[in-house]
């Protein structure tokens, strides 16, 4: 187990000024240290957290950029075309999931390194003795990579968190009782993270979809549904954080407004699942965002979801929701089975014709 603070003081002692990226729940240790030290910064998308670094190295600094295996997808660009193209060299952290972990993980943990290797791109794996000074010494060069293999790679640092107001912010769990309770014969796709490992606990049947993976995908996914789902209506519970990963889909999605679909986003400023860090660096302007796309209903309590679903049922039209939510979720909340979710397409078409 790597000393997750001797860790950031080796990063900075070798001139690293900040850490940037996107959570992860292997690297969940290390961004809660740089963040309690005030030198992490929270992108919503790799790419432009790569971006970032990029800017730093222009101006004379380094930075370190933290992120998922799969987020790698999300960077290749910038990575290529940027960092590596005009010489910035920029060392990645990255959570190498899928070895014994969940489904949606298991192509990226088998295909991170071939594909590293094919842009020629350095990796080490974080355990191995030395592994920091030896990707370290590949920034003359390259970029170089850091493979984090296992959840349990650095010492555990608790976050700490920002005294926040006393708010009556309803759980996530509360909202998605209301729209199981109202959904009737409505679809019903969740985003990835606690969202779908919730609805599943609360009311899981063959018209739930649960995205498990894919972040940011979920309105584009469900904008399919919806266009070719006849009349049927669909409801579309997405997060934060995944809305801002690819917050031009939302742009796309306003402009096509499917009559069927309506589209819920709960905002709890935070990428909860892999720890609760912060995905921004001030309060979320999230539904203002949203509401400057297109009218969006604001909705801060149950009850106000409730009503909101409801309506949409009775007269169908494209509707936006917005909810303020607080972190909280079940300490031993579990994931759908392994078996359902490799089959779960194969159930969805079946009782949505």
């Amino acid at each position: 187990m790597i000393d997750t603070k001797q860790f950031v003081n080796e990063l900075l002692a070798k001139g690293v000024d900040k850490i940037a990226g996107v959570p992860c729940s292997f690297l969940g240790p290390l961004i809660n240290e740089a963040q309690n030290r005030g030198i992490y910064e929270p992108f919503v998308n790799e790419g432009d957290a790569l971006a970032y670094a990029a800017g730093a190295a222009l101006a004379g600094h380094r930075c370190a950029v933290v992120m998922q295996n799969s987020g790698l997808s999300n960077a290749v660009s910038p990575l290529t075309s940027l960092n590596e193209l005009f010489g910035l060299h920029t060392l990645l952290i990255i959570g190498n999931r899928g070895v014994d972990d969940e489904p949606q993980h298991r192509i990226m943990a088998g295909a991170v390194k071939p594909f590293l290797k094919t842009l020629a791109i350095p990796y080490f794996d974080a355990e191995d003795e030395g592994a920091l000074d030896l990707a370290w010494e590949q920034l003359d060069q390259h970029c170089s990579a850091l493979l984090v293999n296992d959840r349990h790679t650095f010492k555990p640092v608790p976050l700490k968190k920002k005294k926040q107001a006393a708010e009556e912010l309803p759980f996530r769990a509360e909202i998605l009782r209301v729209i199981a309770g109202c959904a009737e014969d409505a679809v019903i796709v969740t985003t990835t993270g606690f969202t779908s490992r919730e609805m599943y606990c609360i009311q899981d049947r063959p018209e739930n979809f649960y995205m498990v993976g894919s972040m940011g995908c979920l309105g584009s996914l469900a904008s399919g549904i919806a266009e070719y789902a006849g009349d049927r209506k669909v409801i579309a519970v997405d997060g934060d954080s995944a809305c801002l990963m690819r917050l031009g889909a939302l742009y796309t999605l306003t402009q096509r407004r499917p009559d069927n679909l309506c589209y819920i986003v709960l905002d709890n400023e935070a990428n909860e699942s892999t720890g609760g860090q912060p995905n921004s660096l001030e309060a979320s302007r999230l539904f203002g965002v949203m509401d400057n796309l297109f009218p969006t209903r604001r909705a801060d309590t149950a009850g106000e979801v409730e009503k909101a679903v409801k309506e949409f049922q009775r007269h169908p039209s494209y509707t936006q929701i917005y909810v303020k939510i607080q972190m909280g979720a079940d300490k031993n909340l579990p994931r759908p089975e392994r078996e359902l979710i490799w089959g779960q397409a194969e159930r969805f078409r079946k009782a949505v014709p």
